[in-house]
């Protein structure tokens, strides 16, 4: 019986065995790599995407193919940039990774043709490359990614593309002979034990003496010995058993895939910039800027946006008119940081220091979505000593400022806009300091029309904070407080007799938007600034105030 035991556990185990070294050698053959079968994009589709975290492994590499007639483009980025770029936009995704079945599940998203940027000049791809067949090949044990493939061309789109995926399995091979040798072994242990149990079945048993009588002694000795007997055999079997068991369990732990299983996704998300793009970003910025003050000013829009763009705008025409030449500044140094994002639009503040002077300008750049590209919403030079330090996380982002900052906002606007247009500094319960000449200077342009013989017969000014962007929610923490950019937008109106001749100066004229005639003159005026805090004190500070534009009209 103990034969017949142990013959059935090493023919389990070897079918075990044998059955997992068959099974590994049909699912990935004698390369070493498991496939997909293709599958044809949809026709009208512009993309393809996967995310690499639907690949249900581990301890391997994967790669994904596409293969067309036409050029083909493909590259990795974070999901938080190819869910904006491909929203409203024509693209299958895949869904479902299954190398048992060597199959791609996968759908389709209506949408558009082609997005409104093409896919080969967006900066926030990882990796790239293109050719009639693409291939991008991710460490299962990396950081997810997600894999976009598009066309080169930027009105076309996948059709007729058919898309694959593969798996490198290294050591299947030498682990399925080791398994095909283990079950050779098994099933012959096996045979020899099933054969020997069948021969003593056959076998008489041993005669002896007719009147042959047992003593005591003798009797119980042969108990122990059969006891112990028994007891080696049943160790035996255990162990046999035990073995069988490791072995079969080591058959499936040993191989280096990682049992399937559903994939738990985790929301992509990333900070603003990267390591090396600020400088980048600055660098493109500078050179685009000054290309468009030199040529083609249509193009300001896009690279400057919000209360900045209405300023340049404005200084062009004032440059012009006064015959002068707006330049660029360059900058030796830039630090930047913002707060970790999951979807757009994104933003950042930057501060780009010029290297020999007593001011370095401070940035807030704002990025819509992924089709869009980096503008500068607000920029202003700041004293050097004003500068805070932004400490980033260990995942590259910035916190985003308390709540409280935005009471120290509101405190802010409740004195600097009285202040603007009076004259008088009202009390705050908020300890804020001013340290540089901007709002006075404005004040002391209001003043004057107001003063001499010349002095308008009425001339008030009326103010209010900018709030077509939320500059103020754009807030950063610092090594010692809290950041964020504001502008006042103030508006002077003077009034004068009918029959009064006005020469408002050459700055005025320039961006006036009427024909000149009445006797009421309203100046829009732009002041902008950056407010810091700390625990215990704040300080607003600014570089000039703007003139925006002007217009009469008849009283």
């Amino acid at each position: 019986m103990i034969r017949l035991i142990l013959g059935a556990v090493c023919a389990i185990a070897g079918l075990t065995v044998a059955g997992l070294a068959v099974s590994a050698i049909a699912a990935v053959g004698t390369d070493e790599v498991t496939g997909t079968e293709p599958f044809t994009v949809q026709d009208g589709a512009y993309a393809v995407v996967l995310n690499e975290q639907l690949v249900p492994y581990e301890g391997a590499s994967a790669a994904i193919t596409a293969t067309g007639e036409q050029e083909l483009f493909i590259g990795t980025a974070s999901g938080v940039d190819t869910a904006s770029y491909l929203t409203g936009i024509a693209h299958e995704e895949i869904t479902e990774v299954d190398f048992g079945a060597r199959a791609l599940a996968h759908r389709f998203v209506p949408g558009e043709p082609q997005p409104a940027a093409p896919v080969t000049n967006r900066d926030w791809f990882l990796d790239t490359s293109a050719g009639t067949t693409v291939t991008h090949r991710f460490d299962l044990d990396a950081e997810p990614n997600v894999v976009l493939i598009a066309p080169v061309d930027p009105e076309g789109n996948l059709d007729g593309v058919t898309v694959s995926m593969s798996m490198d399995v290294q050591g299947v091979l030498a682990f399925s002979l080791l398994g095909a040798g283990l079950a050779v072994l098994f099933l012959g242990l096996a045979a020899f034990l099933l054969l020997r149990w069948w021969s003593s079945r056959l076998r008489p048993p041993p005669k002896g003496p007719a009147d042959s009588a047992v003593r005591p002694g003798r009797l119980a000795g042969l108990r122990a010995a059969v006891a112990d007997r028994l007891g080696r055999r049943r160790r035996v079997a255990a162990t046999a058993g035990a073995s069988a068991l490791v072995l079969g369990l080591s058959g499936c732990a040993v191989l280096p895939v990682a049992q399937p299983a559903a994939p738990e996704l985790t929301p992509y998300e990333r900070p603003p910039l990267r390591a090396g793009e600020a400088g980048a970003f600055m660098t493109e910025y500078t050179e685009r800027l000054g290309e468009t003050l030199s040529g083609d000013q249509s193009a300001l829009d896009q690279i400057q946006t919000g209360p900045l763009l209405e300023r340049t705008r404005a200084e062009i025409l004032i440059a012009e008119a006064e015959e002068e030449t707006l330049g660029a500044v360059s900058f030796a140094e830039v630090t930047a940081g913002g707060p970790m994002f999951s979807d757009y639009p994104m933003w950042f503040i930057a501060v780009g220091d010029p290297g020999e002077s007593d001011t370095v300008q401070a940035m807030l750049v704002t990025r819509e979505s992924a089709v869009q590209d980096w503008k500068v919403g607000q920029a202003l030079f700041v004293p050097r000593d004003q500068v805070p330090t932004l400490v980033a996380d260990a995942d590259g982002g910035v916190p985003m400022a308390p709540d409280e900052h935005q009471d120290v906002v509101q405190a802010v606007n409740e004195q600097l806009v009285p202040y603007l247009e009076t004259g008088e500094l009202p009390e705050s319960d908020v300890a804020i300091a001013y340290p540089t000449d901007t709002f006075r200077s404005f004040r002391e342009y209001v003043d004057q029309f107001s003063e001499g013989d010349d002095a308008f017969d009425d001339v008030t000014v009326s103010c209010e904070p900018y709030s077509d962007v939320d500059l103020a929610g754009l807030a950063l923490q610092t090594q010692t407080g809290s950041v964020s950019f504001g502008e006042t937008r103030c508006a002077i109106t003077l009034k004068v007799p009918g029959d009064f001749a006005l020469d408002m100066g050459t700055a005025v004229e320039a961006v006036m938007t009427s024909d000149g005639e009445g006797n009421v003159v309203q100046i829009n005026t732009s002041l902008p600034h950056m407010l810091t805090t700390t625990d215990d004190s704040s300080s607003v500070v600014g570089s000039d105030w703007f003139l925006l534009s002007a217009q009469t009209s008849q009283e």
